[in-house]
């Protein structure tokens, strides 16, 4: 069915996708040092941009619980101070994976938050904002220095 294929690549997006680096890439061996170090020039270090993304992402799986938390008055309410850098790098990532398990259920994705919009839709716009702030911790990597990971990451 194509509505479980485009569910599967939409929630494959929560890891980075086919096109780029993963989240799980992108974030390895960071020490907290380097997660926290803002380049020159630019406005965020790794660990804001992180923890940005996963303020997003608490908030937006709570909006799939049938929550309804509020949004920030200002865009800066959605930029929360990092705390520690693992443990936000653990839920980082654990919960990347949650909304990946969400967007690849065709059955939740299909089903209708309470404005009456498929889950589908708030999954896909979320994961191109998880993507935009991808980009954003490579530049900074690359900026540092710290680019490729030791992984191994795309160069060119």
């Amino acid at each position: 069915m194509v509505s479980d294929v485009f569910g599967k690549a939409v929630g494959n997006l929560y890891r980075g996708g086919p096109a780029n680096v993963s989240w799980a890439q992108a974030l390895d061996g960071l020490d907290a040092g380097q997660a926290f170090q803002v380049p020159a020039g630019l406005p965020h270090s790794v660990a804001q941009v992180v923890a940005h993304v996963q303020f997003w992402q608490e908030h937006l799986l709570r909006l799939l619980a049938g929550e309804h938390p509020a949004a920030p008055a200002q865009a800066a309410g959605g930029w929360p101070e990092p705390g520690e850098w693992e443990a936000l790098k653990a839920a980082f990532l654990r919960d990347t994976e949650v909304l990946r398990e969400r967007a690849r259920n065709e059955e939740f994705a299909q089903a209708l938050d309470s404005n009456g919009r498929p889950h589908g839709v708030i999954l896909t716009n979320f994961a191109g904002h998880g993507l935009y702030h991808l980009g954003q911790v490579v530049t900074i990597r690359q900026v540092l220095g710290l680019w490729p990971p030791p992984g191994g990451g795309d160069t060119w």
